[in-house]
């Protein structure tokens, strides 16, 4: 496993790797400073999209460079992604438009274009919120796409599941509706729930702190730890392992192939967001510092030193971004 941290003042945009500590040595921990980056100003609640990962990831389009209000990263060996200005859905990825069902992906509905208010990838799929109505697309035909009447009004929240599974989850009047599952969702998930996250297995909040999971063969690792029964604030599911924030700390459980459960110590306090990738991991702090762990095949661990300008929001998964 190797593990970054990078973190700047909110004036500063730029960094330098400062010299590691031996305790840092032996877990594999560098941190980046703003020291020798020069002195470049940032611009914070810009809504400029910061993304970084595969050689090959398509660029942000110029729409992203300002005004965005939501981020949402695919899993799919497209990259595509989702983001969301001035009420408007756009989607950019490696796209095989001699592919059909990459054609279908590609195209935001008109639905889509306006008055949205939260956006989710999920593999063959995207959604978007609005009105309290989900509106999906992608897939292979257009039989597909029908959707529970239940989600043609009063969703709060939607999410994903990239990966190896392509379904949905929304968040409706404190229950769980599922689309496309390969398992009900559970008793205790269809009322009382404040969160909810999907990669190959679910994830759920319930208003008392206690986290919820469900999925198809759900391996031991994949249980929910005692720690994480009660008082968690957030949840995030990645492939293979979760993540949840409890007192300001991240809490991981599940595969550890390429440490994406050893939480490094500068996700151990003062986190305000967090986001499971495909097999990274990534954490904001209140300070403002971005925090990557585990698989960094992808680059996922390179940080670029504007992330660190005020980041708003997060999104991992084979491409890492960062809202502004």
């Amino acid at each position: 496993m190797r593990t970054v941290a990078v973190g700047l003042p909110a004036a500063v945009l730029g960094g330098t790797v400062s010299q590691v500590s031996p305790a840092q040595a032996r877990s594999g921990t560098e941190s980046i400073t703003a020291e020798g980056y020069g002195q470049q100003a940032c611009a914070p609640d810009s809504g400029k999209i910061v993304q970084w990962g595969p050689a090959n990831a398509p660029a942000v389009p110029a729409a992203g460079l300002s005004g965005v209000t939501a981020i949402s990263t695919g899993a799919c060996a497209n990259l595509y992604n989702l983001m969301l200005k001035d009420g408007k859905v756009t989607t950019w990825g490696n796209f095989n438009l001699n592919d059909p069902n990459q054609q279908r992906l590609s195209r935001v509905p008109v639905a889509a274009t306006r008055d949205v208010t939260a956006i989710a990838t999920a593999g063959a799929y995207s959604f978007a919120l609005r009105d309290g109505g989900v509106i999906v697309w992608g897939g292979t035909h257009d039989t597909q796409l029908s959707l529970p009447e239940a989600t043609k009004s009063g969703v709060t929240a939607i999410a994903g599941a990239n990966g190896g599974s392509s379904y949905g989850l929304f968040l409706k009047d404190g229950g769980v509706i599922q689309w496309r599952g390969y398992v009900d969702v559970p008793d205790e998930a269809k009322e009382g729930i404040v969160a909810i996250s999907a990669r190959q297995h679910a994830l759920a909040l319930r208003e008392d702190g206690r986290v919820i999971t469900w999925g198809p063969d759900l391996p031991a690792n994949l249980q929910v730890p005692a720690e994480a029964q009660s008082g968690v604030t957030a949840i995030s599911a990645g492939a293979g392992f979760s993540l949840a924030l409890k007192d300001g700390a991240v809490l991981a459980w599940g595969n550890n192939e390429y440490g994406q459960v050893e939480v490094p110590y500068e996700a151990q306090s003062d986190v305000v967001a967090i986001s499971a990738g495909n097999l990274a991991s990534m954490a904001l702090t209140a300070s403002g510092q971005i925090v990557t762990w585990a698989y960094d095949f992808y680059g996922q661990l390179d940080i670029p030193a504007e992330a660190n300008c005020g980041a708003s929001a997060i999104s991992c998964g084979y491409v890492c971004m960062v809202l502004l």
